[in-house]
């Protein structure tokens, strides 16, 4: 998911100060496309003095920033000799005077001599080639502007910095209840993620367990759900476009069936078009990537008398269109809103006739608390509708999902 500016607790490393400048302001060769913006709040740190400084972002250019101090216990401990790691603070920490900075366009006087213009500015300096062909004048076309794209879109430098930061989320449900069975359940996963504002990995591990017994029969009844995903997203290859690279697992076990037992989503390659964002809006995004779906589920075979005869797995694969709405709000400094709708109509590959009773519809939404630090605790609602539960095990095709979790964040 994209982020616009440096989230509270986030860091970024290797910062240097390349220019000192009046009313302790500073640059630094860290900007926008490091996820740095406008009015982010920040505290510097080095391996020798710790943290040494706090300070709001005036502007933000595409790879340096202008900061200004406004807490600098030891000056000493400042210096252009050093390498600093960045660390995002929540805007809640600005005190009331500094705070006025954020209201209004700060005006930078930057000391950097402008070139000295002789007699005839226009005369050509002898570095430049003697005369210009058309053919010099000429935008690159073709293979090679193509070449041009795909250069900048796959930046192995920047990726590889981009691969250096990892941020994880641990988090259990205390309760969680779902409508399909009437269960209370135990709920617990982890996410991971790099902090990184080009080429993002995302990864999800989660599993649901139950344990019902009849209080009559004393029969014990089992379930689990397991879901994992993985995407990567190469952010902003235009002003609106990213690209979406995904893969889903699921398993929900009834019992002895699984239905499905196993079940794969895998998508190359899809696109995400940024409809608005805003320091409010942290996202409203479209999501479109079209997805090889296999599927594994239990059938229960029966004799000729109604009886159960065995279990056996019926495979089948196919194709579907997932499409995503996305968005993320920041209500107040502890508390924000995401909500996460996908549906997957699917398509028989043999006749490409999509079929609209097998329909994949998951809505996923948040309130998120920020406890204190990096402890959150999130309000979870899911939704879910899948026709093949009733076609195919006699289940009910919808199914709600209400959890509070308890998460907490760390880098690795």
């Amino acid at each position: 998911m994209p982020a616009f500016a440096l989230e509270s607790y986030e860091h970024i490393k290797n910062v240097k100060i390349l220019k000192a400048l009046p009313g302790n302001i500073i640059l630094v060769n860290r900007g926008i496309e490091d996820g740095l913006s406008r009015n982010d709040h920040i505290k510097f740190s080095n391996e020798a003095s710790g943290f040494n400084s706090r300070a709001i972002c005036l502007k933000s250019k595409a790879e340096t920033s202008y900061w200004r101090l406004y807490r600098l216990p030891d000056a000493a401990a400042f210096s252009k000799d050093y390498v600093y790691t960045i660390h995002g603070i929540s805007d809640r920490e600005i005190p009331y005077p500094q705070d006025k900075l954020r209201d209004v366009e700060q005006q930078l006087k930057d000391d950097e001599k402008k070139p000295i213009v002789g007699k005839d500015p226009f005369k050509v300096r002898r570095d430049l080639p003697e005369k210009l062909s058309e053919r010099d004048l000429l935008e690159a076309v073709g293979p090679e502007k193509r070449r041009l794209q795909i250069e900048q879109v796959l930046d192995q430098d920047r990726l590889e910095r981009d691969m250096e930061d990892f941020r994880f989320s641990v988090y259990a449900s205390p309760f969680t209840r779902q409508s399909i069975n009437q269960a209370e359940s135990l709920r617990y996963g982890f996410r991971g993620g790099n902090v990184a504002s080009k080429y993002r990995v995302l990864t999800q591990f989660e599993q649901q367990q139950t344990k019902l017994k009849d209080p009559v029969t004393k029969e014990s009844i089992s379930t689990r759900g397991t879901q994992g995903q993985l995407q990567f997203v190469i952010h902003k290859l235009n002003d609106h476009i990213s690209s979406l690279s995904l893969v889903n697992y699921n398993s929900q076990k009834f019992s002895a069936l699984g239905t499905p037992k196993h079940h794969y989503q895998v998508g190359p390659i899809g696109f995400t078009y940024h409809i608005y964002d805003s320091k409010t809006w942290e996202y409203i995004d479209l999501s479109y990537i079209p997805l090889y779906d296999v599927r594994y589920t239990d059938m229960v075979n029966t004799d000729r008398n109604g009886r159960s005869d065995g279990v056996t797995t019926e495979k089948e694969s196919g194709l579907r269109h997932g499409i995503r709405f996305a968005m993320k709000s920041q209500i107040n400094e502890r508390v924000s809103f995401e909500n996460l709708l996908w549906v997957k109509p699917y398509q028989k590959l043999a006749n490409w006739g999509l079929e609209t009773d097998n329909l994949n519809l998951v809505n996923d939404m948040k309130l998120i608390f920020n406890i204190s630090g990096n402890f959150f605790m999130d309000y979870n609602l899911i939704y879910q509708r899948d026709k093949l539960w009733k076609k195919l095990s006699n289940l009910p095709e919808n199914n709600t999902i209400n959890s509070l979790n308890m998460r907490y964040d760390f880098d690795l």
